[in-house]
């Protein structure tokens, strides 16, 4: 097998420190197993702390990452410690994968009837593959080829069916289980709602109802069942809610249908009200009850109007149904009313874009440098002009895009700006411009990720940059990364600085945390005895037994602090109080006397 095309510091930034540390933790205990790569998929097993092992797939496409999932719970930000292993695994052993035919070249060489004796016996064994492919049957997606709508109405019943399942946690490929009850396939079930995408891009809005409305209704009593707890789930009302309206839009329902819509939807509105999704279907509701009747609207379409809504106020309902309307607009090929609308409702962006896809490019430059006011509407833009093959004018929105001052707290928009810029410029060899895109990353984020971004772009002047976004990060306030860079940059004054000792929530990782201690022990003594002695006794005097391992290692720093304070019979006696006071402590008591020097 060919080497892989990524090295470790893209692994890096796919994760958090933390995960990163533990995926090669879990990659020298040997717990990945079983690396096979079809095609661009790589998948792999991770023993972790179920019983089963974890199952871990990756995508990668032109040389890089391109998705990854594990059959973990892990959902607090970046791959998992899982995820990191295998792809660490793959780095340190590439020639431990085995390499396979992708299955749609092993598929392609059976027959019909070889093909489907391997599915029903499949089915036999899996009633949850049975469910999938009854689904997948009934939301064949219409033939993009065809110019007429697709015959066959969509069978709503496997549909709801399939949702059902996957809802009850009886499709999950492991008997995974939150506190309280089986775990929803998310991944799964979005892509059952999108089975309705493509008959909304053909315009058939009938057949795409036949999706969304079996999918809401089941989803609806589902997470009143699991509100309390739920974290994700509920995300999915505002999706079906937007692409309801789109296909209530596009028109072709009978009266009747439209009533009956009309009271589901009430009704599932109703039932979400009660538990505080407020107006989550309420854009349905609004496309069903207005539609393209709304006082205005033709004068608008029609460009004869500056402003739209006409009352000059609008809400989050008011914006979901314009661009309901938009989108409709858009796949019915009406340009000029699209235009006219995205220009009046102050929708830029998608004016912009659409000028550029008109291939008016030019038109679209200029209106943007008009109307734009933030760097998400930039960036939507630069990324669309590239797409068409427009580099220079798309770096050059970018870098103009960088200088718009961001509203309120919206710095994110900045960041992911600027990470696109420099980015983009460093693929295609403009350095400068990268450097810049770089820093202004960094001063936007203050994180680790764009630190060191800035400093492998910057080469030889590494040395001009670096002492000014190190200003930058001093400054503020507050700055999750401040203390590992410092640290990893050697300035451990400024690093024992910046850690506030009263507020555990906004001190760095424990990991960072330790290293620092580590690293300070000697110059910062009596910093790092108080800290140390201060997260130990959260641990102890909770009595969080599963964490007395770590207890000792922060006792370990303090004791080394001692030492190196000159102050050993201090730690001595200390460390004999801790033992006097946690002595009927059995797993714990074990941990102390190791850390008192034998006579």
């Amino acid at each position: 097998m060919k080497d892989p095309a990524f090295g470790k510091d893209a692994v890096r930034a796919l994760a958090t420190a933390d995960s990163f540390a533990r995926g090669r933790d879990y990659v020298r205990s040997g717990a990945v197993s079983g690396l096979v790569r079809r095609g661009d998929r790589l998948t792999a097993h991770v023993e972790g702390s179920d019983f089963a092992p974890y199952e871990v797939t990756v995508d990668l496409h032109q040389g890089g990452v391109a998705a990854t999932r594990c059959s973990c719970p892990y959902d607090w930000g970046g791959a998992c410690k899982h995820v990191v292993a295998v792809l660490l695994k793959y780095l340190d052993t590439p020639d431990s994968v085995v390499e396979r035919p992708p299955l749609d070249g092993v598929l392609r060489n059976l027959d019909r009837e070889a093909l489907a004796a391997l599915l029903t016996r499949r089915a036999e064994e899996d009633p949850a593959f049975a469910l999938w492919i009854e689904a997948e049957l009934a939301a064949g997606a219409p033939d993009p080829l065809s110019a007429s709508p697709r015959r066959t109405a969509v069978d709503p019943e496997p549909i709801k069916r399939q949702a059902e399942a996957l809802l009850s946690g009886r499709t999950s490929r492991r008997d995974r289980w939150s506190d309280n009850g089986a775990a929803v396939d998310e991944d799964a079930f979005g892509a059952l709602i999108d089975k309705a995408k493509p008959f909304l891009e053909a315009g058939d809005g009938r057949n795409a109802l036949r999706i969304l409305e079996p999918v809401t209704e089941a989803l609806v009593p589902a997470w009143l069942e699991q509100a309390d707890w739920d974290e994700t789930l509920h995300e999915f009302f505002p999706v079906l809610g937007q692409m309801i309206a789109e296909a209530v839009l596009l028109g072709g329902l009978l009266p009747e249908e439209r009533d009956d819509l009309m009271v589901r939807l009430d009704v599932w509105q109703g039932m979400l009200d009660e538990y505080g999704l407020d107006d989550h279907l309420q854009v349905a509701i609004d496309a069903l009850e207005q539609g393209w009747d709304e006082i205005g609207l033709d004068d608008i379409l029609a460009g004869k109007g500056r402003s739209w809504p006409l009352s000059g106020h609008g809400d989050w309902t008011t914006a979901r149904l314009t661009q309901a309307r938009l989108r409709v607009l858009e796949i019915g090929g009406r340009t000029d009313e699209f235009l006219n609308l995205a220009r009046a409702a102050g929708c830029h962006g998608d004016h912009a874009a659409m000028l550029v896809r008109r291939g008016c490019s030019t038109d679209a430059i200029a209106y943007a440098r008009k109307r734009f006011r933030s760097a998400e509407e930039a960036l939507q833009l630069s990324r669309l002009l590239k797409e068409t093959g427009q580099v220079d004018a798309a770096l050059e929105l970018a870098g103009w895009g960088l200088s718009l001052k961001p509203e309120g707290d919206r710095l994110f928009g900045v960041v992911g700006l600027a990470r696109w810029l420099r980015d983009s410029a460093a693929a295609l060899g403009r350095d400068t411009v990268a450097v810049t895109a770089a820093g202004s990353a960094f001063e936007h984020s203050l994180s680790l990720e764009d630190f060191r971004a800035a400093e492998m772009l910057a080469g030889p002047g590494w040395a001009e940059l670096r002492p000014h976004l190190l200003a930058c990060l001093a400054a503020p306030t507050y700055a999750h990364d401040r203390t590992e860079i410092f640290l990893g940059e050697g300035m451990i004054d400024e690093a024992v600085r910046s850690v506030d000792v009263e507020n555990t929530l906004r001190n760095p990782a424990n990991d960072v945390l330790l290293r620092l201690v580590e690293a300070a022990h000697a110059s910062h003594p009596d910093w790092v005895i108080d800290v140390a002695e201060r997260i130990a006794a959260n641990v102890m005097d909770a009595g969080q037994s599963g964490f007395y391992e770590l207890a000792a290692q922060w006792l370990e720093k303090a004791a080394l602090a001692h030492d190196a304070a000159g102050r050993f019979e201090d730690w001595i006696t200390r460390i004999d109080a801790l033992i006097e006071k946690h002595r009927r402590k059995h797993k714990l008591r074990p941990l102390l006397e190791a850390l008192r020097p034998r006579a």
